[in-house]
């Protein structure tokens, strides 16, 4: 069944802290004879986040615990952005779109970007492209500059799942991927004084 993501709801305060990583998928096994070890790499990586909050004013916890209840645990779908690395330390210009059909792997072509700019984008930034498997968050691993064109290359992880039609858009002002919550417990309220709230979610990348 298709869920439809919600939005990220507006609140006042920002989490007390953020963890956020990539979970790379990879299998090892180990030799019982002579302990030498193989590993696989496998498709699947994905982003996992924990925000806490602490205090939370009556303004704010109320409009969470209806996000939380819209979620209806980890049925639901919402989107995130990387809150820690916005906006872009690159320049970040132009109107950039995927340049050619077919792409796959760890690097892409585009094109829209403002001609000839060094650092148009920078290791470290994000960005979101649509694939024909949904929407996917990229983290760029090498610094990029523009050509004169206005195309350039763009090497990142996690490798792509899907294939992005040509012409597709790059958001890189405000990137977000899908995420949902780890389990069915996550985003209760802690009562912590007579007017504060203490929440704090753990959730993991989704897709179909």
């Amino acid at each position: 069944m298709s869920v439809t993501p919600i939005a990220w709801p507006t609140l006042t305060v920002r989490p007390s802290n953020f963890t956020w990583h990539l979970l790379p998928h990879s299998q090892t096994w180990t030799s019982p004879l002579n302990g030498s070890s193989q590993t696989q790499e496998l498709p699947g990586a994905r982003w996992i986040c924990k925000l806490p909050y602490r205090k939370m004013r009556e303004d704010d916890w109320r409009p969470w615990t209806a996000f939380v209840a819209r979620l209806r645990g980890a049925a639901g779908r919402f989107y995130l952005s990387p809150l820690h690395a916005l906006p872009a330390r690159g320049v970040a210009t132009g109107t950039p779109v995927v340049a050619g059909a077919g792409q796959t792997g760890a690097s892409l072509t585009t094109s829209g970007w403002t001609n000839s700019t060094a650092l148009i984008l920078r290791a470290g930034d994000y960005f979101h492209v649509a694939t024909a498997n949904g929407r996917e968050l990229k983290i760029v691993t090498a610094d990029v500059n523009s050509s004169g064109t206005g195309t350039a290359t763009i090497t990142f992880e996690p490798p792509l799942r899907g294939i992005p039609a040509n012409g597709a858009a790059l958001e890189v002002t405000a990137p977000t991927t899908v995420m949902r919550l780890s389990d069915d417990s996550q985003g209760q309220l802690d009562w912590s004084g007579v007017r504060y709230h203490d929440t704090s979610i753990e959730c993991v990348e989704a897709w179909l």
